[in-house]
C-alpha cells in the first residue's frame, strides 16, 4: 500500500472551479483505476484556497499509472493556471491498525 497526500493552494478567484474540478478528478480516479483505493479531498476551513489530498494506491505502480493516465494529463492541464502551490508526500504503510480480520 502507499498513501499519498498533497496540499495544492490556488487561486482564490478559482476556488469555485477547481473544487468542482478536483471532485470530479477524484471520482474518476476511484472509477477507472483499480489500483486507486481511496481519493479523498478536504477543504481547509479557514482558507477556501487550500486542499488536502488524501490518496490511497495499492502500490508504487498504481500511483505511476495513475499520473500516467489521460484523466490525470487532463486535470493539470485543466488546472495549471489556478494551482500556486503544490507540496507532496509518500508514505508507506500496512493498513489502518484496525485489530479486527
Amino acid at each position: 500500500m502507499l498513501l499519498h497526500t498533497a496540499h495544492l493552494t490556488f487561486r482564490p478567484d478559482a476556488v469555485d472551479r477547481f473544487k468542482e474540478r478536483i471532485l470530479r478528478h477524484a471520482h474518476t480516479s476511484l472509477r477507472r483505476e483499480p489500483g486507486c483505493r481511496r481519493f479523498d479531498v478536504h477543504q481547509e476551513t479557514g482558507d477556501p484556497t487550500l486542499v488536502l489530498l488524501i490518496e490511497v494506491y495499492a502500490d508504487a505502480a498504481a500511483l505511476e499509472a495513475h499520473r500516467q493516465s489521460a484523466h490525470y494529463e487532463a486535470f493539470r492541464e485543466d488546472t495549471k493556471d489556478w494551482v500556486t502551490d503544490r507540496k507532496w508526500w509518500f508514505w508507506a504503510g500496512g493498513g489502518s491498525g484496525d485489530p479486527r480480520p
